[in-house]
């Protein structure tokens, strides 16, 4: 949960598909029902609704046919958040961000009448004799009305990420995601392989994701001119020192440049550009990004 108890602040999302569920919701779908949008005309022996009867459809039919106004019900999806838990969102705040995201995710779809769910990826390692790691614990959250059991995910996410727990290929990840299409947002700071971004992205084929890009500036844009810079890679331990100085700095800038725009055309191609999201959580900066893609 949020520091000091405060509650997260929700956004406003929306999708561009019609919703299929039959839970009444905030989302335009196709499923006759007591909603407000007008979607045409049908027998009252189809839909026997006295209420809806229109008098000026029937007496217009030759065969005295009784015809009721059809309206289109609003409906619930699902959201789900699948978050990389892996060791290099041990970095910065990026751990604190995945919670605050969460938490504002499951506010806002709750508040909206959806399901919310969650899937971590990647997640830590348990250990055994030696240290060395055994199984992998499944970090999944079925999509639920319910709010029960986000504070319980939001603990789990507060434990420390341990050093060498690298992002699975996560065969399951399709098996734990609805059939329906849902609105997945994809929280990672994408430090994984072109093949292994590709996997991750077929197994999440049929729903509508959006990739939250989670980068800390000091991973590239504020670095040291010159000096020692002691390096760690969280995901396997190895350990590096570099003399840091302008080429170098700005050889790595361009690096990261590079990244972004290959994400940027990676998953503008797979349905949605990315949100790059920044340092800290902003639920501002995630409903401008629904505003900018209506």
């Amino acid at each position: 949960m949020s520091d000091a108890g405060q509650r997260a602040q929700e956004f406003i999302y929306r999708v561009p598909w019609p919703a299929r569920g039959m839970r009444p919701g905030m989302h335009i779908s196709r499923r006759a029902g007591m909603g407000q949008l007008f979607s045409g005309y049908a027998s009252l022996l189809d839909y026997p609704d006295p209420r809806r009867l229109d008098l000026r459809a029937s007496v217009r039919d030759p065969f005295g046919m009784l015809y009721t106004r059809v309206y289109r019900q609003r409906s619930a999806i699902n959201v789900i958040v699948v978050a990389d838990l892996s060791a290099s969102m041990r970095f910065a705040d990026k751990q604190r961000f995945v919670i605050d995201c969460v938490d504002s995710v499951a506010r806002s779809a709750h508040s909206g009448g959806d399901a919310f769910g969650f899937v971590g990826i990647g997640q830590a390692a348990s250990r055994g004799r030696g240290n060395a790691p055994t199984h992998r614990e499944a970090f999944y959250w079925p999509a639920s009305f319910r709010r029960g059991g986000v504070d319980d995910i939001l603990g789990r996410l507060a434990e420390p990420l341990p050093l060498g727990a690298a992002v699975d290929d996560e065969p399951a990840l399709a098996e734990r995601l609805p059939q329906r299409r849902a609105l997945v947002f994809l929280v990672s700071d994408f430090h994984w392989s072109t093949e292994r971004l590709a996997r991750i992205l077929a197994q999440l084929a049929g729903h509508d994701v959006v990739p939250v890009v989670v980068w800390d500036a000091r991973e590239y844009a504020d670095l040291p001119r010159r000096g020692l810079v002691h390096l760690v890679d969280p995901e396997t331990g190895r350990r590096r020192t570099l003399w840091m100085r302008p080429a170098l700095a700005d050889k790595w800038r361009t690096a990261y440049a590079e990244r972004r725009a290959e994400l940027t055309r990676r998953f503008t191609r797979n349905g949605r550009a990315p949100l790059f999201a920044g340092r800290q959580f902003s639920a501002n900066a995630f409903t401008d990004y629904f505003l900018r893609a209506a």
